[in-house]
């Protein structure tokens, strides 16, 4: 049973949706498309444009043929499948970007032409992204990704291969003697610290190659040459129109383990932060010496350097010829800032923000896949204040050759409900001949017995996409992410616990139906603004802005917005204990912002009622309890 309680969602309703638990209501402000108003929202629901259609990575994994693409085709359309990403996966023998690739994929686009469906590039074969099925390896050996290793010993060692410094701990901290033990100096026993740096290693998923340093300069751009290069040149007169963009999938830092490492690293980092980055080393491990500003310094720099080596320069290769930059990272792997430092950083630069939410169990911890409430709203976040129409969710991977329709619609339904429009299944194989079967399995083909069904589910969430990308969601609350006092505790127990304390804090806030954004300083920085009595990020205005616990540091720029956002009489509910830190640096401004007129301390258990409270319109959800759905 539906019961209306109390009214909590900020909306303008053009159409409502109500079907199974979901009730949608939204605005079509802003969009000009043929979507802008609700009349046109009810003609179109019957028959959605195939923009709508679900799109399942279409796993090349065989010699692709010209009937085989034909056929397999077809049978997606005949589900209401019109859209696919073409995924190179193990099992595959046309070789790939060769001529007899491009066959297939010419192929492709003349059934798709007839059929009226859309064929989107996947841009790895396999995953993950970078690396051009071992292709920019050969054109750039010297771009071979690289990382940093750390190990304690009681003496110093006797071999020094890939040593990058050795530290001797003392009662009151290090001793570099890097120097002293090169040039064959006795030194005492003792413990000491061994930085070395490692090679990413070759293997066979690698093309026989490795993985590359996406921070090295060229390395995108050679990829980008390789991969899209070929397209353009085979395809690029389909770009945005049959061929709508591009799939990036799981491109990362710290290509070797351990921590991410450049050669040219240590200069980049006193040209950004003024001191040596080798001479602190022991800080990215122990807890010696400023270690918190080192380590906010380390991973806010690896932020910047990806973003400005890889993420830039794929947006605007897409911007410039007309795709759409999707995809995504590791964003399951928050706290941890090690392969990418901040997601919705990286979503920032994409034109369909995406995630991925895979397997069949549910779960709400700070590392899960369905049932992660965090990874979706972050990606909803991103899109609403940078007034990006369509989101993206890689679903259902690994679900099981069980997985069943009723699994497929309660985590399509999870999805969309917090901010996805776009279904991406994974995976749907053109063959499970051998050993492919058990490549993450289901599939969304021929080969399961529901298949002859599937335009059920098919149909439902395409009309789904269609109704949730016809509008806006405008939230007034904003929770700022502590992802920059996350850096200062990497490789420490406590980053573990402030992940897990602000999990379950927007889960909480979620499940009340608190409408709210989360707020990545990233983006508050580039995008921030303080208008009258609201906290602007690009096209939201907020009138609540919440600091969850363990806020102990903020950026500068953070601070500076919200000193203004204060002064000017805005409303900050926080958590925490005022930060006590600034672009990790000690700092009493937080001190001071705390003295601020609206500046409020509540317990994180309020926050739900409070913002409830506080909310002016909307609409709220209860589940009676024993209702099964």
């Amino acid at each position: 049973m539906i019961r209306p309680i109390r009214l909590t969602r900020r909306i303008r309703p053009v159409s409502v949706l109500a079907s199974c638990g979901i009730l949608c209501a939204l605005t079509a402000d802003g969009f000009t498309d043929e979507a802008e108003n609700s009349a046109q929202v009810r003609r179109q629901f019957a028959s959605p444009p195939r923009e709508y259609a679900t799109a399942p990575l279409w796993v090349w994994n065989d010699r692709m043929t010209e009937e085989k693409v034909v056929s397999t085709l077809r049978d997606l359309a005949s589900q209401g499948v019109k859209q696919a990403f073409v995924h190179p996966r193990p099992g595959l023998i046309t070789p790939y970007l060769s001529d007899e690739w491009f066959r297939a994929w010419k192929a492709a686009l003349r059934e798709a032409e007839r059929l009226d469906m859309n064929i989107w590039i996947y841009d790895e074969n396999s995953y993950p992204s970078g690396f051009a099925g071992g292709l920019v390896p050969d054109a750039l050996p010297e771009a071979r990704g690289k990382g940093l290793s750390f190990r304690l010993v009681d003496r110093p060692p006797a071999d020094a291969t890939d040593l990058l410094a050795l530290f001797r701990l003392t009662a009151d901290g290090y001793e570099n003697v890097t120097d002293a033990y090169r040039k064959g100096r006795p030194l005492p026993e003792g413990r000491y610290l061994v930085a070395t740096v490692r090679l990413a290693p070759q293997a066979g998923w690698y093309g026989g190659k490795f993985y590359v340093d996406l921070m090295m300069p060229g390395v995108t751009e050679k990829f980008l040459e390789i991969t899209m290069g070929a397209y353009e040149r085979q395809i690029g007169s389909q770009f945005g129109r049959r061929v709508p963009g591009v799939f990036t999938d799981e491109p990362h830092l710290a290509p070797a383990g351990g921590w991410h490492w450049s050669d040219h690293l240590p200069q980049l980092f006193e040209q950004r932060w003024g001191y040596d980055l080798v001479e602190h080393l022991p800080c990215l491990v122990r807890p010696v010496g400023d270690w918190k500003r080192v380590r906010h310094d380390f991973y806010q720099l690896l932020l910047e350097q990806f973003v400005e080596r890889w993420s830039k320069p794929y947006h605007e290769y897409c911007q410039t010829h007309g795709l759409e930059f999707t995809g995504h990272y590791w964003e399951h792997d928050w706290p941890r800032a090690g392969r990418g430092g901040d997601m919705l950083a990286l979503y920032a630069w994409h034109q369909r923000p995406a995630i991925d939410i895979l397997m069949n169990r549910y779960s709400e911890d700070v590392h899960a896949q369905f049932g992660n409430v965090r990874a979706v709203i972050e990606l909803a976040s991103v899109a609403n204040q940078l007034g990006r129409r369509r989101t993206l969710c890689e679903t259902y991977g690994a679900g099981g050759w069980d997985l069943r329709f009723e699994d497929m619609k309660r985590i399509g339904d999870w999805v969309s409900v917090l901010g996805v429009n776009t279904i991406d299944e994974h995976l749907s194989y053109v063959t499970i001949r051998d050993a492919r079967k058990r490549d993450h399995p289901q599939s969304f083909s021929y080969h399961e017995p529901w298949w002859e069904a599937y335009h059920l589910v098919a149909r439902y969430l395409t009309r789904l996409s269609l109704v949730l990308s016809s509008g806006q969601q405008v939230n007034r609350i904003l929770v700022v992410e502590p992802t920059t006092t996350t850096w200062m505790y990497q490789s420490h127990p406590r980053m573990e616990q402030i992940g897990r304390r602000f999990q379950r804090l927007v889960t909480v806030l979620a499940q009340r139906q608190v409408e709210f954004d989360i707020g990545s300083e990233y983006l508050i920085e580039g995008f921030g603004r303080v208008d009258g009595r609201s906290l602007v990020v690009g096209q939201r205005r907020y009138e609540i802005v919440v600091l969850p616990e363990d806020t102990e540091n903020l950026q500068a720029k953070t601070l500076e917005r919200l000193e203004q956002y204060l002064a000017a009489g805005g409303l900050l509910l926080s958590c925490s204990r005022p930060p006590t830190r600034i672009d990790g640096r000690e700092s009493d401004r937080g001190r001071v912002l705390a003295e601020s007129r609206g500046f409020r301390r509540i317990d994180p258990d309020a926050l739900p009622d409070e913002l409830l409270r506080r909310s002016r319109d909307g609409f709220t959800l209860v589940q009676d309890e024993g209702d099964q759905g």
